[in-house]
């Protein structure tokens, strides 16, 4: 039986030296940081021009010092840290760039103001994936799976008590009855497809760092965090975050190397959760039977769809964008959902918003996100193809939504990518 104390004490002097010492501690307390405060509002001082400063911006412009120090700091041979995870961070400020162009193009705003605003819903977040391959230690699998099994746990405590809301700071233009109205949860968030998707990320997060030898209480805990994401998924209603977690529970089916028994396991479970969203959440019936009954012709799917056409046709007048503050402004029709300033798409929001160099760039992030994962880790890893799945949820959301570009989804976007970096063997804290 190995020395576990002499074996923690090896597993850290053999750590890379950008993953020792204070500032990579402080860094793993960023990194853990960003998870509960991407899901909880907590402002912090509110700056002229710009806007509140919340708590999760602070985690993560804290990041990017932190990455920054350590870049300057060690040398790149010590590091290892390639390309693939600063190209990500450098495409998203890319993005922000050309979206504050299209907006001075397209006059329709300050171009700094729209991309200092594109940077805090999205761009900031980008360094989580660096700061997870320069600060991730063993333990910090451990870490995320206490961090998501609590914080699924105050999301499904703010679906059954939404008076809960009272006791958060809330954004001055929320309006708490726009969705209660509807009997749709928004949990800690301010809307119910966030919860969703959030909830969905979340126990992804959880059962990828479920150790290879689990214990009793591992199994358990993994049956309570899919049970309470299951409930916050349906209580709000969300088509796109059904559609999204079902996607990503077949790209873990038919692709990863798990049991057939875990399979059918969850083939099971996925069942049995629709089963019970259609006969006892009445909101979950309304909305999943509407959309089966009337299909394109279904008055949210058609006017996306319609505002997704729109925004495709404006841009081969305005290729270079308008900014995603300008979407409204564009809008070729009053009638349009573009009026709202959104086509309900990242992409097509995107598309327009920073034009077609831009979707280009978000693409090509997706496209490294996805293949960090699979080149950190083994091809039979089963926490790989669970990040994966993530990846494909949040690839599905966004076609019926703006995220990841959000305030609430990106960090835990991007905390799916930088997690494939986390060392194994987390049962040893380093």
């Amino acid at each position: 039986m190995p020395d576990l104390a002499a074996t923690s004490a090896l597993a850290l002097e053999e750590a890379p030296a950008s993953r020792r010492g204070i500032l990579a501690f402080v860094g793993r307390v960023f990194l853990l940081a960003t998870i509960p405060f991407s899901l909880i509002w907590v402002p912090l001082a509110r700056v002229p021009g710009v806007g509140n400063v919340v708590a999760g911006d602070v985690a993560q412009i804290g990041l990017w010092v932190l990455a920054l120090v350590a870049l300057l700091l060690r040398g790149r041979g010590d590091l290892d840290l390639g390309l693939r995870t600063p190209l990500i961070a450098s495409l998203a400020v890319v993005v922000a760039v050309l979206a504050g162009i299209g907006a001075d193009l397209g006059r329709s705003g300050p171009p700094l103001l729209e991309s200092m605003t594109f940077m805090k819903r999205f761009g900031l977040s980008a360094i989580i994936p660096v700061s997870a391959v320069l600060f991730g230690s063993r333990g910090m699998g451990r870490w995320t799976r206490a961090l998501t099994a609590i914080m699924i746990a105050v999301l499904v405590a703010f679906t059954f008590d939404p008076t809960l809301q009272d006791w958060l700071p809330r954004p001055e233009n929320w309006d708490a009855d726009i969705f209660a109205s509807e009997q749709r949860a928004t949990g800690s968030v301010t809307n119910p497809n966030d919860l969703a998707y959030a909830s969905v990320a979340l126990f992804i997060l959880h059962a990828a760092f479920l150790p290879r030898r689990a214990s009793f209480f591992d199994r358990l805990l993994l049956v309570a965090a899919l049970a309470g994401s299951a409930t916050c998924l349906i209580n709000s209603g969300s088509r796109s975050g059904v559609m999204g977690a079902a996607g990503a529970l077949l790209f873990v089916v038919l692709t990863s190397s798990l049991r057939i028994r875990v399979k059918v396991a969850l083939l099971l479970a996925a069942w049995l959760a629709v089963v019970a969203g259609l006969s006892y959440s009445v909101v979950f019936d309304r909305r999943l039977s509407g959309a089966y009954r009337e299909g394109l012709s279904e008055e949210n799917i058609s006017s996306r769809l319609s505002g997704q056409w729109l925004a495709l046709h404006t841009t081969l007048e305005k290729p270079f964008g308008v900014g995603y503050g300008g979407i409204a402004r564009a809008s070729p029709r009053e009638s349009s959902i573009l009026q709202y300033g959104t086509s309900d798409s990242v992409y097509f929001d995107t598309l327009l918003g920073a034009g077609v160099l831009g979707l280009l760039c978000l693409l090509v992030l997706f496209r490294m996100g996805w293949r960090h994962i699979g080149v950190v880790r083994p091809p039979d890893d089963p926490r790989g193809h669970v990040l994966k799945a993530g990846v494909v949820a949040f690839l599905l959301f966004g076609a019926a939504t703006v995220v990841p570009i959000s305030i609430f989804l990106s960090p835990l976007f991007f905390q799916l990518i930088g997690a494939a970096s986390y060392p194994d063997g987390d049962e040893y804290a380093s």
